[in-house]
């Protein structure tokens, strides 16, 4: 089997041009997805989970969100680089993040072999960032959150999506705490469309399959189907 093909590309945003990474299946063409990064950057790990997406069929474009602070983060899991993450996050200009994913956003819909409007897959910083870019691009196939952080502060933009919101966490999340999946629920249980997925014993992480620390194959197995019923099926 030809493994998926992948390059840093360049996209032209309002005020310059950012990097991104782009992954392809084997195919070359598939549904489109924005993958937007934890606070780690574009790192080894983000980069290996755009391949599990592209094996199964799907063109992966994964911005360089923190490009105006420092291009190409990659980041490890130590604590002097988690300190630098957390730095970065705070210095992150977010409504220019929000312009740079819609650009990314267009970009990937004109890349040849994109054969629906994209969806937005997110993790932590990146969980919130799919709902926001969602929010203002309008057109999006779906979104797909994990462990997204503050989102009780999105609740009304979660409802004004009109695609798909799968939304998913651990109730051992350090970072997403149950109060705010709590209120998230009681928001949000009556939309049609929004489904928060809860995984017991599942860390903040448990997705990411590089941090063998908090990786959970079981919940990830489970989260990996759910987002699966809400993305575009590639052909």
């Amino acid at each position: 089997m030809t493994e998926p093909q992948s390059a840093w590309i360049s996209v032209e945003v309002p005020d310059g041009t950012m990097d991104a990474y782009l992954v392809r299946p084997s195919g070359g063409s598939g549904p489109g997805i924005v993958m937007l990064q934890e606070i780690f950057g574009v790192n080894a790990a983000m980069r290996a989970k755009a391949g599990d997406f592209a094996a199964a069929g799907y063109v992966v474009l994964v911005p360089d969100v923190f490009w105006r602070l420092e291009p190409r983060v990659d980041l490890a899991y130590t604590e002097a680089d988690r300190t630098k993450a957390f730095s970065l996050m705070q210095a992150l200009d977010w409504p220019k993040a929000i312009g740079d994913i819609a650009a990314a956003y267009e970009a990937l819909k004109g890349i040849d072999g994109v054969d629906t409007a994209p969806a937005f897959v997110g993790y932590c910083l990146g969980g919130k960032l799919a709902v926001l870019a969602g929010a203002k691009v309008g057109d999006a196939s779906a979104v797909v959150s994990f462990y997204g952080v503050r989102l009780d502060e999105n609740i009304e933009q979660i409802k004004a999506l009109p695609c798909p919101v799968s939304i998913h966490v651990g109730d051992d999340d350090a970072h997403v705490p149950m109060e705010v999946v709590d209120t998230l629920k009681t928001a949000l249980d009556d939309e049609d469309g929004v489904e928060i997925s809860v995984y017991p014993g599942a860390q903040h992480g448990f997705f990411n399959r590089l941090r063998t620390d908090v990786y959970d194959a079981e919940a990830s197995n489970k989260a990996w189907a759910k987002a699966m019923e809400v993305l575009p099926t590639p052909g």
